[in-house]
């Protein structure tokens, strides 16, 4: 238990640093982006300092969430507080959905009244942006399995694209003196901004309304509980995720006329292998008797018509 406790810890440690990394950095990028798209009148590279606010306050989110869910679980939240993060993903998921909605009207008031920029301008920002947003991703890479930390790793991922759309911005205004380029980039910026949204939402909402976990085949879990010896049928069993990565059952087990005894081996044997073939560590199993299942029909007297 020692062990376990302190492979927890170190995990929480490394994770609440990178978080902390990735806020300090894009801080420091908002800043310079804001400072040099006022300057220059960039919208690709005002939009992508906004883009970048939005995420330093979903990476932020994400740490509290880090921080909240390891807090123990008490006698009102009986299952701790996982969910935390896929309300935390969930916020952050809308966010980028505002932040999105507002480029796309920006872009469009840039497009009816365009405005010249500095092209070498938004190169040198966007640059300096890839390698910030591109390193904060990696050391969040590890952890991506995790909702909350996807959230955060996918804002970065976004943040790293949307830089990359400022650099090729950039070129072709130097290059052409197209200064469309700018506010088309930004068009282009919101649509990867509102895919990588929706996919967040679709996986947050699915956890919150206790879908399925979209990995997880129904059929095969009961064919893996059928399977246990001692076991007859199962029926009414539910599957569904308690937060990132953590999976509950709840099912009906049919059996037969056996001990108590007998019937603590057979659920050992199903929450073992619930457990080895789809990490599902929190199973609730009710066991039935096979026998009792079965109807059973009374003789009536000729009173009872």
């Amino acid at each position: 238990m020692a062990g376990r406790n302190k492979v927890r810890d170190a995990d929480f440690i490394s994770k609440t640093r990178r978080l902390k990394l990735g806020i300090g950095l894009g801080l420091a990028l908002v800043a310079a982006e804001a400072t040099i798209g006022i300057l220059t009148h960039s919208l690709a590279l005002m939009s992508d300092a906004g883009h970048n606010a939005a995420d330093i306050l979903a990476v932020g989110l994400s740490l509290i969430a880090v921080y909240v869910m390891v807090r123990p679980p008490t006698t009102r939240r009986t299952y701790g507080f996982g969910r935390v993060g896929i309300l935390t993903a969930l916020a952050n998921a809308v966010a980028l959905v505002v932040v999105g909605g507002l480029i796309v009207y920006e872009a469009i008031r840039r497009l009816q009244h365009i405005e010249p920029v500095s092209g070498y301008a938004l190169m040198l920002v966007a640059g300096i942006a890839i390698i910030i947003n591109s390193a904060v991703a990696l050391s969040l890479f590890r952890d991506r399995a995790d909702l909350n930390i996807k959230s955060a790793f996918l804002h970065q991922v976004l943040d790293a694209a949307v830089s990359f759309g400022v650099l090729i911005a950039g070129i072709i205004i130097v290059t052409t003196k197209w200064y469309y380029a700018d506010p088309l980039i930004a068009l282009l910026i919101s649509i990867l901004i509102f895919r990588g949204a929706w996919e967040i939402i679709k996986e947050a909402v699915d956890i919150l309304l206790e879908s399925v976990p979209r990995h997880i085949d129904m059929e095969k879990v009961e064919e893996a509980m059928e399977s246990v010896d001692g076991v007859e049928a199962v029926h009414h069993v539910h599957v569904w995720e308690l937060g990132s990565g953590v999976y509950a059952l709840s099912g009906h087990v049919e059996v037969g006329d056996k001990m108590v005894s007998e019937c603590s081996t057979i659920m050992q044997d199903m929450t073992k292998k619930l457990k080895d073939e789809f990490n599902i560590v929190h199973p609730t199993i009710q066991i039935e008797s096979s026998a009792a299942a079965c109807p059973i029909l009374l003789p009536t007297t000729p009173d009872e018509g």
